[in-house]
């Protein structure tokens, strides 16, 4: 599941401590986690990166899906 489809599975008043949770992990503002949520920003490459979003979604958001050009197609 992207990480779109990963935020927006939750209801919306939890939306914003979701993407919260994932900005504290990364060290980032939420409105990054929008960004890279809507595809307007590339979530970061590295592998220490895409771990910890695979780590804070409970590995529903594969490093595949956020960087298929990198890690490969998930399909």
């Amino acid at each position: 599941m992207d990480l779109q489809t990963y935020i927006k599975s939750f209801p919306r008043n939890e939306r914003t401590a979701i993407r919260n949770r994932l900005a504290d992990a990364h060290g980032v503002s939420e409105v990054t986690i929008r960004a890279w949520a809507n595809k307007t920003r590339k979530h970061p490459y590295t592998l220490v990166a895409v771990k910890l979003t695979e780590q804070v979604t409970d590995g529903r958001v594969t490093r595949q899906e956020l960087r298929p050009e990198i890690f490969g197609d998930p399909g």
